[in-house]
């Protein structure tokens, strides 16, 4: 996964709930539960529709008024969990 990828959340295999800030969703082949926190949710709700990492990155960064390279150190391993969890899909 590189800033250049499009990517977008997998919502094929996943219930998912909003509980106030948190997003929870339920792997539906697997029994499991992952709660994403308020920040993780900010970044789920934005990978609604397709959108380039560095765009993400960028928008992330305007808006917690952050540096783009601490943001992309901080994104970076949270898409990589996601990821890892067939949360995403990746172009």
């Amino acid at each position: 996964m590189n800033p250049e990828n499009v990517i977008c959340r997998n919502e094929e295999k996943f219930m998912i709930s909003n509980l106030g800030d948190e997003v929870v969703l339920m792997d539906i082949q697997q029994g499991h539960y992952i709660n994403i926190n308020p920040v993780g949710s900010v970044i789920w709700n934005k990978l609604a529709t397709p959108v380039a990492i560095k765009e993400l990155i960028s928008s992330l960064a305007n808006e917690y008024g952050i540096s783009t390279a601490q943001c992309e150190g901080d994104t970076m391993p949270f898409l990589q969990k996601l990821q890892q969890h067939h949360m995403l899909n990746i172009r």
